[in-house]
């Protein structure tokens, strides 16, 4: 601090001395040339406001206007070369021009530094507002921090240290103060939830000034603001998520208790028409009813898989176990599962003519399969048509379910393969289902790296396309 002083005074004082030099110099010249030392003397006023100027305080101007006022008397009065003066004029013009340099340098001094405030100001405001608006689009609260440490470096040129009193981190995690503990300045960041930690600056290359800890407590200010900021929009987003959680779980219950009292209310009906009245019924009436109870049981055993897929998916995500399998087996074994569904539907099926191996996990696709046969089943009547259509691309095989019911209805459009979107509800799946068959679909083909759309059947009716890349 003392060695920062004493640079500051020594070049002050060469400037001075260097000013002075010069306005002795051309006041030489201009006596050589015959001018008055009325107009000299102004050469030496002006080297007392080019002093006060440029070492923007009064008192090198002061000490300029001493030594002007010596040197002019030695070079410029009569008798010359000596400091006596005879004539009363002469010592009437150096006692104006002491009281001229003296006032006129003091006035210049101060205007200067009324200058160099308003520009410290000026830059201090443009500071400011920078780093007020440089935090707006940063989220995250290590992003938040390195952002407050780059503006630290980047407005008063030191390297800090920030550390959050909540979680003990420390950034950056290289830690530039290795070895010191009693950092030179210190800035806590306060929010609204308290003292969430503090800017630590253990090397200063110098003292900082007014400016300077300004921006720096501005800094921090800000910074416990945006952390403030991030850590309400954490709360609100958790908050969220656990409204949506909470939703789609009642959402859930709501729909498997409404679902389940149908096909229960059947199977314990006809349990009890098969126990009670047996040997009364003929073997069409009994075949009959042990034909519906397996429709029942098999609704409710896809009802199951699917709640439970939809599990893995929400929970820890598709466990793919992929391996060559023959499109034409996976084809049989899901048709397998539904036929008994047909009911006099025309159902055609149109399979590639050559053996096709398409890495997959068969058990999932072929419930992909069933759900969307089940789901072209449903919502067409019993004379409609049915297809099951497979093409091999060159990097894709695609599968095209199509029938020629009513088509997808205006309102469900867009949100087909959505959680619990039923017709119902005003957006389906089904006219008997909890809305997840598609759903689980769009999320098994998007595992498998394929696409899955839903799109008009011309004349009438809905076709849904998946693919499956034909490489692992």
């Amino acid at each position: 601090m003392i060695a920062l002083k004493q640079r500051k005074i020594m070049s002050c004082a060469g400037k001075t001395f260097l000013v002075f030099v010069l306005a002795t110099l051309i006041s030489l010249g201009m006596n050589y040339l015959g001018i008055s030392k009325e107009s000299i003397i102004m050469v030496f006023l002006l080297g007392v406001l080019f002093s006060s100027t440029i070492t923007s305080s009064f008192i090198w101007g002061i000490i300029n206007s001493f030594a002007s006022l010596l040197a002019f008397n030695y070079f410029f009065t009569e008798p010359r070369f000596t400091f006596v003066m005879y004539h009363t004029t002469d010592v009437i013009l150096l006692v104006f021009f002491l009281i001229t340099a003296i006032v006129s340098g003091t006035m210049t001094s101060r205007l200067q530094k009324q200058i160099e405030i308003a520009e410290k100001n000026e830059r201090t405001s443009m500071v400011l507002y920078q780093i007020a608006s440089g935090f707006l689009p940063v989220s995250g609260e290590k992003n938040i921090i390195l952002q407050g440490l780059a503006f630290i470096e980047e407005f008063i040129g030191q390297k800090a240290v920030v550390k959050i009193d909540q979680t003990g981190a420390v950034y950056p995690e290289q830690v530039y103060a290795k070895g010191l503990k009693i950092p030179a300045y210190s800035f806590p960041i306060q929010s609204a939830a308290g003292n969430l930690g503090m800017i630590q600056i253990f090397e200063a290359a110098e003292v900082m000034d007014k400016q300077n800890e300004l921006i720096a407590k501005s800094i921090a200010t800000q910074l416990g603001i945006a952390l403030d900021r991030e850590m309400l929009y954490n709360e609100q987003e958790e908050i969220k998520i656990a409204m949506e959680r909470e939703q789609l779980r009642a959402t859930l219950l709501r729909s498997v208790a409404h679902d389940l009292r149908s096909p229960l209310t059947a199977l314990l009906g006809a349990g009890n028409l098969l126990a009670d009245n047996y040997e009364k019924l003929t073997d069409e009436e009994r075949k009959k009813l042990a034909h519906d109870l397996s429709e029942e049981i098999l609704w409710l055993t896809n009802l199951v898989e699917n709640i439970l897929n939809m599990t893995r998916i929400n929970e820890s995500g598709l466990v793919l176990k992929k391996n060559g399998e023959i499109i034409d087996d996976v084809v049989s074994e899901a048709i397998s599962h539904v036929e008994r569904h047909i009911n006099g539907r025309k159902f055609h099926v149109h399979l590639p003519e050559k053996v096709v191996m398409v890495p997959m996990d068969g058990k999932l696709i072929v419930q992909v399969l069933i759900n969307l046969l089940e789901n072209a089943i449903r919502h067409t009547p019993p004379d409609s048509e049915i297809a099951l259509e497979v093409f091999e691309g060159r990097k894709v095989i695609k599968v095209i379910v199509s029938d020629t019911g009513d088509g997808i209805d205006s309102n469900i459009k867009d949100k087909l393969f959505e959680k619990f979107v039923t017709l119902e509800q005003g957006v389906t799946d089904g006219k008997r289902g909890i809305g997840l068959g598609l759903t689980i679909c769009k999320a098994i083909v998007e595992a498998h790296g394929g696409t899955i759309v839903a799109e008009a059947n011309a004349p009438k009716g809905t076709r849904l396309i998946f693919t499956l890349p034909l490489e692992a």
